[in-house]
C-alpha cells in the first residue's frame, strides 16, 4: 500500500503531530479568551485613530457577507464542519511528505475555523473585537487572523512545492532520456 511507503519515521510523526496539537489549542483559546475579556467592550483606543479594541457581533459570514440568509449561514456552518475535519485528517495522516511548515499552516486555518465556528454554534454570531479604524477595516477577531496567516501560508507553500517540483522535473528531464538511459539521442562525434 502506498501511503505505508509514505509513512515518516515515528519521531517526526510525534513531533508533528504534537505541534500541531498545541498551535491548535493555543490559538483557539487565545481566541475565545479574548471574545470573552473584550464581550460588551464600548471602543478602547489602542492607538488614537488608528486601532482600537470593540466589541462587535458579526452574524454574517467574512465581512458580514449572508448575514440575513439563514440558509447560506448553516451551509457555511456545515462546510466549516467538512473544513476542520479535513484539516484534522491531513494533520494526522501519517506522511514522510509532510514538513512542519504544512503542519503550522493547518494548524492556523483549522484553529481559526473552529475559534468562529463555537461562536456561531454557541451565540448565532461570531464576537469581533480588533478594530483598524485608520483604513475603516471590518472589526475581526483572533480565530480571523489565524485564518488569513493560515491562508497566506498555504499559498506559499503550493507555490513552493510547484516550482519545488518543477524545477525537479526540469532537473531530471535534463539528466534522462526517454529510454531512461541518461544519454542524449544525439550522435557524439565518433558515432556518425
Amino acid at each position: 500500500m502506498k501511503w505505508i511507503k509514505n509513512k515518516p519515521p515515528l519521531g517526526t510523526f510525534i513531533l508533528q503531530s504534537v505541534v500541531g496539537i498545541v498551535i491548535f489549542a493555543v490559538v483557539v483559546v487565545v481566541d475565545l479568551v479574548t471574545k470573552q475579556v473584550t464581550e460588551g467592550m464600548s471602543r478602547v483606543w489602542v492607538i488614537e485613530g488608528v486601532f482600537s479594541l470593540v466589541s462587535k457581533h458579526n452574524t454574517g459570514g467574512a465581512w458580514s457577507l449572508f448575514g440575513d440568509n439563514p440558509v447560506m449561514m448553516n451551509v457555511i456552518k456545515a462546510f466549516t464542519f467538512v473544513f476542520i475535519a479535513a484539516v484534522l485528517v491531513v494533520m494526522f495522516w501519517p506522511d514522510k511528505r509532510k514538513n512542519m511548515f504544512l503542519i503550522v499552516t493547518l494548524s492556523l486555518l483549522g484553529s481559526g475555523a473552529l475559534g468562529n465556528l463555537v461562536d456561531r454554534l454557541a451565540y448565532g454570531y461570531v464576537r469581533d473585537f480588533l478594530s483598524i479604524d485608520l483604513i475603516k477595516f471590518p472589526v475581526f477577531n483572533v480565530a480571523d487572523i489565524a485564518l488569513v496567516a493560515g491562508t497566506i501560508m498555504l499559498v506559499v507553500y503550493i507555490i513552493w512545492n510547484f516550482v519545488v517540483t518543477e524545477l525537479a522535473a526540469k532537473k531530471t528531464k535534463g539528466t534522462q532520456t526517454d529510454d531512461g538511459s541518461g544519454k542524449d539521442d544525439k550522435p557524439e562525434d565518433g558515432d556518425k
